[in-house]
């Protein structure tokens, strides 16, 4: 344990620049949805369906819990990458409707799988009281996928096609995979109740907290993706900006995101990860309701997103570090259904989000998200809580 905790600000530098390529992977889409559309020849709504379809990537999440406690962290993490590099070729090399989907779908597989052997290994290594800084660091990655990814991204398919970054996306991930080999500890298996499927169940009926946490996941990922689903079109039509600047200006929402990560570094811990995540989950319903007064300016409306992203992002953050110890005892099992609920809650607000957006516009989207947010808070609130296994440090 020791030697991993010497190691661990190189081990959160690898482990977090790994995770910046699957999210740049998966959130490429949303800015840019008009642009793949145009470049398939095919209806933004196609596209959205494909985004749906690699939301049931993470119903499989459970079944890959086991992995982790059986072969150990590093077989896992290294091994999800290199396939993620495989599925970013197939559409390089396949430029069409269907190898995207398959594409897209690989790409939600390896981080339903990714995510939660990661966060278990930082719950192994790091005590609970550090465990937020920790954890905040490694979700620079999904901030970083728009401040950083987006604009690059958005210049690479003006320039070179719209199936140009996954071509980069794939040879960094190679890179990636030797590097995190290199650098993880090579047999770190833990004792765990969860090294079958069977004991996940047994998991399950025994901590009912657990579908308490991923009922209010559902929640708050459906209400965010009811937004995101629509953002691309909603700034294209608004305010008419090429795919450069909307990469850029997608950047905004990474910044909010950056700085909610920074937040959740200096004060979960300090506060406390529950009386956080609840005041800032009523405040992301508040901004999400206000939105659709900004449509006539865009700095108004850049303005009113990043405090959209700010909140929800310390939020969502800010709950990792309470759901590795809702039960301390089988930490994989709980981030694997809390990943599968957030992929169940992508893929509702995807289906939903155009649907709605045709029906009642942004105003409709919006209100949706305020409201399925207020509810993920209530249920957050009433039933969610850490966990009483002596393990809490």
């Amino acid at each position: 344990m020791s030697e991993d905790q010497d190691r661990l600000p190189l081990q959160l530098g690898i482990l977090t620049a790994s995770r910046l390529l699957l999210n740049s992977a998966l959130r490429l889409t949303y800015p840019f949805l008009p642009a793949l559309a145009r470049g398939l020849g095919v209806p933004l709504a196609a596209v959205a369906q494909l985004v749906a379809l690699r939301a049931l990537a993470g119903f499989v999440s459970p079944l890959f819990a086991p992995l982790s406690e059986r072969f150990g962290r590093r077989v896992v993490l290294t091994g999800t990458l290199a396939v993620f590099s495989l599925g970013m070729f197939v559409v390089v090399l396949w430029p069409a409707y269907w190898p995207l989907g398959i594409t897209l779908i690989l790409a939600a597989v390896v981080k339903v799988v990714y995510d939660p052997a990661m966060q278990a290994y930082l719950g192994d290594i790091v005590p609970y009281r550090q465990r937020g800084k920790a954890l905040a660091v490694t979700e620079f990655s999904w901030a970083g996928a728009l401040l950083l990814g987006a604009p690059l991204i958005g210049f690479v398919i003006e320039r070179y096609g719209w199936s140009a970054p996954f071509f980069w996306l794939g040879v960094l991930g190679i890179i990636a995979t030797l590097l995190l080999w290199k650098i993880m500890p090579p047999g770190h298996v833990p004792a765990s109740r969860a090294a079958s499927l069977g004991a996940v169940l047994d998991v399950m009926r025994q901590h009912p907290v657990i579908w308490s946490a991923t009922v209010y996941i559902l929640l708050i990922m459906a209400a965010n993706e009811l937004l995101l689903i629509v953002y691309g079109e909603w700034m294209e039509r608004s305010f008419a900006l090429d795919l450069t600047n909307l990469g850029l200006a997608t950047g905004v929402i990474g910044g909010a995101e950056i700085v909610g990560e920074l937040t959740v570094g200096v004060v979960v811990d300090r506060l406390g990860k529950r009386p956080v995540i609840i005041t800032t989950g009523l405040f992301t319903a508040l901004f999400y309701f206000l939105v659709p007064y900004t449509s006539d300016s865009l700095p108004a409306a850049l303005a009113t997103l990043f405090f959209v992203f700010l909140a929800f992002e310390i939020t969502v953050v800010g709950g990792v570090p309470l759901m590795t110890e809702v039960v301390p005892s089988a930490r994989s099992v709980v981030l694997s259904m809390v990943l599968a609920a957030a992929s169940l809650g992508r893929m509702a607000g995807a289906l939903l989000g155009p649907v709605v957006w045709q029906a009642a516009g942004l105003a409709g989207n919006t209100l949706l998200a305020a409201i399925a947010t207020l509810l993920a808070v209530l249920v957050l609130a009433r039933w969610v809580r850490e966990g009483n296994d002596d393990e809490i440090e």
